[in-house]
C-alpha cells in the first residue's frame, strides 16, 4: 500500500513524465500478449529469441569435430536415467543404434495409447507420466529419450519442423550418432517409426534428401512392432513428412541435465514453463536453433527475426517505462524533502 500511496502522489505531482512510464510498459507488454495466447506462439517467441542464422545447420558435423558453440551438458548425469539405463542393460548391447531401439521401446511400450498432450515438467516428472501414465507429446519424449541416451553415453541431436513459421505447430524427433558404425540414424521415438533405404537406417539429413527427390524407396518400420502405431495409415505419415519439408532446423545443443538443474528453470518452472524458458535463455542453458534456410523458407526465416526485433523492443520500452517512473519517484521525493525544509526554517 505504501508503494501505491508513493506512486499516486508521484503521478499527481509528475503527470506527464508518470504517465509516460506507464504507457511505455503497458503498451508493449500489451502488443506481446498474442504470444502468451497459446503454447505455439510462446514457442515462436522462445524460437525467436534463440534464433540463430550465422552458421548453416546442413554441415552434417560429427561428434568428432562437433561445432564449439553446440550446447552440451557440464554436469553428470541424473542418476534416475543412469538407473534406467542400467536397468535396460544397455551397456550389454552391440551397437548404439540397439541401444536406442531399446530405449525408444521402453518409452513406446508403457501405454498402448497417448492419455493427453505436452506435459511440460522436469525430466523426472516427464520420465514416470509417459511410463506409468501414457502421457507425453513428441518434445516430451525426445527429452527423456536424450536423457537415457546421455546416461548411457549415447551422442544425440534433435532436429525438428514446424507447419507455422517455426512456430509451436510441428513435430521433434531424436538422431543418435552410432559410435560402430560412424554414422547418424533418425528415430521418430513418438510415432514410432524409423525410416530405411535397403534396409539401411537414414540420417535425418538423409531422409530429408530422399523426401525432396521425390523417390518412392524409403522405407518406414516400428520401433515397436507391439506399440501403438504412429499413424494407423502410412499415406498420412508421408503427407505429415512432407509438410514439414520447408521448415526444417536443428536444435543448437543437447544439455538436458544442465538444463533441468539451470537455478532459472528451477526457480521459475513452479511459476510458468513460459518464464522458465526465458530464465534459460537469459542463462545461456536453452539451446539456439540453427534453421536449414532455403529460398523457400527465406521470408519465414525474417518473419521470425521481425518477431524477436519486436520483443526486444518492447522489453527495452518497459525497461525506459521503469526508469521514467523510478526518476518520477525520487523527484517527488525530493520535492517534499524541499518542501519539508522550507517549513522547518519558517518554524
Amino acid at each position: 500500500m505504501l508503494v501505491v500511496r508513493r506512486l499516486w502522489r508521484a503521478a499527481r505531482r509528475q503527470p506527464r513524465a508518470f504517465w509516460l512510464g506507464v504507457a511505455l510498459i503497458v503498451l508493449p507488454l500489451l502488443s506481446v500478449t498474442p504470444y502468451m495466447a497459446s503454447g505455439t506462439e510462446a514457442a515462436r517467441a522462445r524460437n525467436s529469441l534463440v534464433l540463430d542464422t550465422s552458421a548453416d545447420a546442413n554441415r552434417d558435423w560429427t561428434p568428432a569435430n562437433m561445432p564449439a558453440d553446440f550446447l552440451i551438458d557440464h554436469r553428470p548425469p541424473d542418476p534416475v536415467f543412469v538407473e534406467v539405463a542400467q536397468r535396460l542393460k544397455l551397456a550389454e548391447m552391440p551397437t548404439d543404434w540397439d541401444r536406442a531401439v531399446a530405449i525408444s521401446q521402453h518409452l513406446l511400450g508403457s501405454s498402448p495409447t497417448l492419455l493427453s498432450g505436452a506435459i511440460e515438467a522436469d525430466l523426472r516428472t516427464t520420465y514416470e507420466r509417459i511410463t506409468h501414465q501414457g502421457d507425453g507429446y513428441c518434445a516430451d519424449f525426445v527429452k527423456v529419450f536424450t536423457a537415457i541416451a546421455g546416461a548411457a553415453g549415447i551422442p544425440v541431436r534433435s532436429w525438428a519442423f514446424s507447419f507455422d513459421g517455426f512456430g509451436g505447430h510441428g513435430h521433434i524427433f531424436p538422431e543418435i550418432w552410432n559410435r560402430q558404425t560412424g554414422e547418424w540414424q533418425l528415430l521418430d521415438v513418438y510415432d514410432n517409426s524409423y525410416f530405411v533405404v535397403a534396409s539401411k537406417p537414414l540420417s535425418a539429413l538423409e531422409f530429408r534428401a530422399e523426401m525432396l527427390s521425390g523417390r518412392n524407396d524409403i522405407r518406414i518400420l516400428p520401433l515397436h512392432p507391439g506399440a501403438r502405431p504412429g499413424y494407423i495409415y502410412e499415406e498420412k505419415a508421408w503427407d505429415y513428412y512432407r509438410r514439414g519439408l520447408p521448415e526444417w532446423y536443428l536444435w543448437w545443443g543437447n544439455n538436458p541435465f544442465t538444463y533441468d538443474h539451470a537455478w532459472s528453470v528451477r526457480m521459475l518452472s513452479p511459476v510458468s514453463r513460459v518464464l522458465a524458458q526465458a530464465g534459460a535463455i537469459v542463462q545461456g542453458v536453452q539451446p539456439h536453433v540453427r534453421v536449414l534456410a532455403t529460398a523457400e523458407n527465406r521470408a519465414r526465416i525474417d518473419a521470425l527475426s521481425a518477431v524477436r526485433m519486436h520483443l526486444i523492443a518492447a522489453l527495452l520500452s518497459a525497461c525506459v517505462g521503469v526508469i521514467v517512473i523510478a526518476w518520477t519517484l525520487v523527484r517527488h521525493r525530493s520535492a517534499n524533502r524541499v518542501t519539508l525544509s522550507k517549513e522547518t526554517a519558517r518554524a
